[in-house]
């Protein structure tokens, strides 16, 4: 099957509305909002198992056509939104030394392993399983991993071919030359899922007020009663409000 992403330049965006596009961080609120992380992770790992295996294999297993649409449309969502913060400077999701959220250097580790039965003790961090301690602290490691692996365009293209094949009776494998990348797909994916986790504890949960500041405001308290002359221009500005 021939891949649409080599006849493609730059990568449209699917799914993101107009104010998710200005504000990326919108996806993984509304995300929170709807779907459990823990069941969003199993319909990943279906979603690829289904695309990969046979038909007796499908035949086993229950599952709804409708949700194999809704975690590939969710999945492009996250890898749009990845695409968009990388680009973006402002947008400061780097976790530093004294925030609650911060992970040191082999709080979890332990030859060369995450000790997942203490992460899983941590009331925040128990949904991060696979992400490294450096990983949690600036998830835009793993963005650029991620499109280090493909492009935005060929990530799409991908979840495109895992889709149609989870639908199919035929194993993505036997029609395309991609088997191997299965795995790594899923990994990368997998470690998506758990970024968003952590920007909704990071800027959702851990920041209300969030979504009506500028991104580039430096708070000097946490009274949102209060509201400097300088933050209110910085407001004005970003709307193009007209003060009366």
């Amino acid at each position: 099957m021939r891949r649409r992403y080599d006849m493609m330049g730059i990568p449209g965006f699917r799914y993101l509305q107009d104010d998710e596009l200005e504000n990326p961080l919108l996806v993984a609120e509304e995300f929170f909002d709807a779907i459990d992380l823990e069941l969003f992770r199993q319909e990943l790992r279906m979603f690829f198992a289904l695309a990969f295996n046979n038909e007796t294999y499908k035949n086993d297993k229950t599952h709804e056509t409708a949700r194999q649409i809704g975690v590939h449309q969710q999945l492009t969502r996250f890898l749009e939104m990845a695409w968009l913060i990388l680009k973006n400077d402002n947008i400061d999701l780097l976790i530093k030394a004294g925030d609650p959220l911060f992970q040191t250097d082999g709080m979890w580790r332990r030859g060369g392993f995450i000790e997942v039965d203490k992460r899983m003790k941590n009331d925040k961090m128990k949904y991060c399983r696979v992400l490294a301690d450096e990983e949690v602290n600036n998830v835009r490691l793993v963005f650029e991993r991620l499109f280090g692996y493909q492009s935005l365009a060929a990530w799409q293209d991908e979840l495109d071919m895992v889709l149609f094949y989870s639908l199919s009776s035929t194993p993505m494998a036997d029609e395309c030359e991609n088997g191997h990348v299965s795995f790594p797909m899923h990994e990368h994916l997998e470690k998506l899922l758990e970024c968003v986790h952590v920007i909704h504890e990071l800027r959702i949960v851990g920041d209300e007020g969030w979504k009506v500041l500028p991104v580039d405001v430096t708070f000097k308290n946490k009274d949102y009663r209060y509201f400097p002359p300088e933050l209110i221009m910085s407001i004005v500005h970003q709307h193009e409000l007209i003060p009366v």
